[in-house]
C-alpha cells in the first residue's frame, strides 16, 4: 500500500489529512460503512493521484474496448472528494446512493450503496455510452485489479507547439508566471483575459497554465467565472491534441466543474461548447 499514492508536486485530488474519528463521523453522518482498505488508505493519504492508470473491463467503453481509465481515488472531502457525490449525482444525472471515487463528469468510478449499507461493489458509469455496470464485487478486488497501461506515443504534428499560433516569448506584451499569478490573485475579472499573453512553449508550460487555472477555479463567481471560462476555453481550442495526448483532459474537466456552480448562465455556454474541444 505504501507504493498506491503517486507522489506528486502538484495533486489536486490530495486532500487534507483526517483522522479516524473524523471517518466515522462521516460514515454515521451518510448512514453507510466505508470499505477498510479505503480507509486505511484514506488515512495514509486522503485522496489523489496514484500509480496506476487502468482497471481492465471485459465491456467495451467510450474510453477502450478492454480498459478505463483510472488515475486517481478522490478522498473524503467536499472538493474533489466523495462528499461532492451529492452536488455531482444531481449534476450528471446519477442514482442516488453512489460514492464517487473516480471520475471525470462523463465517466465515473463509484462505491454502490444501492443495495446495501455496506461492503459495495464498485460500479462504472459511462454517460456518453449510457452504461452502467459492475466492475468488482468489492473495493478489494478493484484494488487487486488496478494496473499500469502503455499507451502508444501519439504522433501528429499538431503536437508541435512551435505549430501553434502563440504570443512570442519576446514580445513586449507577453507576459511571465510570475504576473500569471498576480493578475488571478488580484482577482479583478477585468485583468483575467491577459493570461492569454502567457507564451505557452510546452507540456510543462501547459500543465502548469491549466493547473493554475484550474486552481483559482473553486468558489469563482459571476464575472470571475465567466473570464476563466473564456480563458480556459481559449487554452483548450488552441492546444486540444496536447492536452488529450499529455493526460491533461482531467484537469480540464475538473476545473470546468467548479466553474459550473457559478449558475452562470454565459459561464454554462462557454463550459457547453468547450465539451467539443475534448
Amino acid at each position: 500500500m505504501s507504493e498506491f499514492w503517486e507522489s506528486s508536486e502538484y495533486d489536486p485530488f490530495r486532500l487534507k489529512d483526517i483522522s479516524d474519528n473524523e471517518i466515522k463521523n462521516v460514515e454515521k453522518k451518510l448512514n453507510l460503512t466505508l470499505p477498510d482498505q479505503y480507509k486505511k488508505l484514506i488515512i495514509q493519504q486522503n485522496g489523489g493521484l496514484i500509480n496506476f492508470n487502468a482497471f481492465p473491463t471485459d465491456q467495451e467503453t467510450s474510453w477502450a474496448d478492454d480498459h478505463i481509465e483510472v488515475d486517481h481515488i478522490r478522498g473524503i472531502g467536499k472538493d474533489l472528494g466523495i462528499l461532492e457525490s451529492e452536488y455531482l449525482i444531481k449534476e450528471w444525472g446519477l442514482p442516488q446512493r453512489l460514492l464517487l471515487i473516480q471520475g471525470d463528469g462523463h465517466n465515473w468510478v463509484a462505491l454502490d450503496y444501492r443495495l446495501t449499507n455496506e461492503n459495495p461493489p464498485v460500479h462504472y458509469f459511462d454517460l456518453e455510452l449510457n452504461n452502467d455496470f459492475k466492475i468488482a464485487v468489492s473495493f478489494d478486488e478493484f484494488l487487486s485489479k488496478l494496473y499500469t497501461h502503455d499507451y502508444e506515443e501519439v504522433q501528429d504534428e499538431n503536437l508541435d507547439f512551435d505549430k501553434i499560433p502563440s504570443i512570442d516569448p519576446n514580445d513586449p506584451d507577453a507576459i511571465q508566471k510570475e504576473e500569471v499569478e498576480k493578475i488571478l490573485a488580484n482577482k479583478n475579472p477585468m485583468e483575467i483575459h491577459r493570461i492569454s499573453l502567457f507564451p505557452i512553449q510546452s507540456v510543462e508550460d501547459l500543465e502548469w497554465l491549466l493547473n493554475i487555472i484550474k486552481h483559482n477555479s473553486l468558489g469563482a463567481q459571476g464575472d470571475m467565472a465567466f473570464e476563466l471560462a473564456d480563458v480556459l476555453m481559449s487554452v483548450v481550442s488552441s492546444y486540444s491534441h496536447q492536452i488529450k495526448s499529455n493526460n491533461l483532459k482531467t484537469v480540464v474537466q475538473e476545473a470546468a466543474q467548479e466553474l459550473i456552480k457559478s449558475k452562470n448562465e454565459d459561464t454554462e455556454i462557454i463550459l457547453d461548447q468547450l465539451k467539443g474541444f475534448l
